[in-house]
Order: C-alpha cells, then structure tokens, then sequence
C-alpha cells in the first residue's frame, strides 16, 4: 500500500488497521516498522509461519526483548522463502508490549500473507567436449533461426496486427456513438425550454456529511443541502460546479482538525471546531471527514 498505516497512535490502539491480513508481493523480502515511546515500554517480540516448508521463520534485526526506543527508530523484519514448494504464507508477528508493571500488558498482532514459489531446478550440462576435439562447436547466436521459430514470430504479428485494426475499429465506434449522444442531447434541450424549472423524475441524490455512530448529535439548526438532478451531471464545467457548490462550502481557514476519532487506511474521521462566519468569537463541534 502507497499510503501510511498506524497501529498505535497517542497510546491509543487502532484494532481497525490491526484487523487487515495485508498482501505482501512475493519479491518483497522486508518489512519495516517505524516505533518510539514516550516513557519506559519493554517489548517482546514473536512470530509464527503456517507453513514452514515454504518459509523460514522471520528474522528481525533488533532482539527478541527489550526496551522500545525513546526516539523514532527504524527495525526490520526479514521473510525468506524457503524455495522448496509453491504456497500462500500466512504470517503473525506478535508485539507484546509492557508499561510500569508485568500487570499492564498489551499484544499486537500483525498479519501479513506472502505468495512463495518453487524454485527452478538449474539445468543439468553435459561434460564439455575436449578442447583438443576438432568437434563442431555450434553458435546459437549467429544460427540461421529454424522453420517452427518463424511461424511463431510471424503468427504473433498477425495477431498484433488484428488486435490494432478491432482496437481502432471499437475507438471509432465509441466516438460515434459519443458524438450521437451529444447530438440527442442537445435536440431534447432545445425542443423543451421548461426542462430546466421542472423536476427531474430521476432519483435525487443528495450530498451529506457522515458522523462516527458514537458522536453527540448536532443541533437542530437546519443547514443548507446540495441537490443534484442526474440530467444535470451530463456536462457540467468546473464553474458550474463550483456555482452548485458554493451555497454549502466552508472555508478551510474556519475548520481546526482536532484529535483523530476513527482511521482508515484511505480515510480519517477528526474531531474539530467551526467558527461562525456571521460571529468569529464563536465556535461549533464538528466532526470532518477526509478522504485521501
């Protein structure tokens, strides 16, 4: 994944992103963790591999027990395929964590899944000829290519060749197609000048701002709400879209993110404050959804 996961943020652990059994592409051999702590946290570290066959145990290059970093430290943790067969691994590293006493204990597991494969076996050589032999050495470089090798070549550029002309022949027909569309289009909204003031009988769709389930409910003030007709989505500029906007926008200097309430891994839920447009000195609780 392209983006950043945290599994423990302000000594609050995130189950969310402990939950995810995340795929490892079979040529990455390394994970790396980046931890620290504020006070004094011993650690214990521990894997398990389902099928050891396929894999050895991971590796990781701080030891097994000790104390977590006071500062942002790098480890990593290494995952060798064995080579001998073809499996999908499952792994559980296992992060026990101590605070003050052997009474206060916290246990992370992380998931992690891996494709192994089978390695080829090399090639078996003939003995090589004497060097003194006056044997024929034979040159597969500058060998004449046989019968079979130029049918081959030549049936994949024929199929290359008809897979270009049914690609170009679909390209035209989409931009036909495309260009009808537009035509009907702009047939129906010149035949029918009401067509703006009348009420869709398409489904009305309606943008809104979600809240975690546990939030306090907000007041009962009524805000404004942005309704989009579907026939209007058919070609709509930037300012027009802005123009449609522009009743329910707020400006991001009014908005102070607060503490994060719920995290994904493409997406974040802040507790934050609203200052009133109308009256800065006050302020409102709002919750701000982003999405990356």
């Amino acid at each position: 994944l392209d983006a950043e996961l945290s599994y423990v943020r302000n000594d609050v652990v995130n189950h969310y992103a402990l939950s995810f059994n995340l795929l490892i592409p079979s040529e990455t051999n390394n994970l790396h963790f980046t931890w620290h702590a504020k006070s004094k946290v011993e650690y214990k570290l521990g894997f398990q591999v389902h099928d050891p066959m396929a894999m050895a145990l991971p590796q990781a290059n701080i030891s097994l027990q000790g104390e977590v970093p006071r500062t942002l430290s790098v480890f990593r943790v290494e995952l060798s395929c064995t080579g001998r067969l073809d499996s999908d691994v499952t792994i559980l590293m296992q992060l026990n964590l101590t605070i003050n006493s052997s009474k206060n204990i916290t246990v992370l597991n992380f998931k992690r899944r891996k494709m192994c494969y089978k390695k080829l076996e090399p090639e078996i050589k003939s003995p090589t000829a004497d060097k003194n032999s006056s044997k024929a050495i034979f040159d597969p470089v500058n060998a004449a290519p046989t019968t079979s090798t130029r049918v081959f070549y030549i049936s994949v550029g024929v199929c290359c060749a008809v897979i270009f002309l049914v690609a170009i022949i679909l390209a035209v027909l989409h931009l036909h197609s495309m260009k009808r569309i537009e035509l009907d289009d702009s047939i129906s909204d010149s035949s029918s000048s009401q067509g703006l003031s009348q009420p869709s009988t398409q489904t009305t769709q309606y943008l809104r701002a979600d809240t975690p389930n546990n939030a306090t409910p907000v007041t009962s003030k009524c805000y404004p709400t942005l309704r989009i007709e579907k026939n209007d989505l058919k070609s709509v500029t930037l300012m027009e879209a802005k123009a449609k906007v522009k009743d329910i926008a707020i400006s991001r200097e009014r908005i102070t993110l607060k503490d994060v309430l719920q995290e994904g891994t493409f997406g974040r839920i802040f507790h934050g404050i609203l200052i009133e447009e109308k009256d800065p000195s006050k302020e409102k609780q709002v919750f701000v959804k982003t999405v990356k």
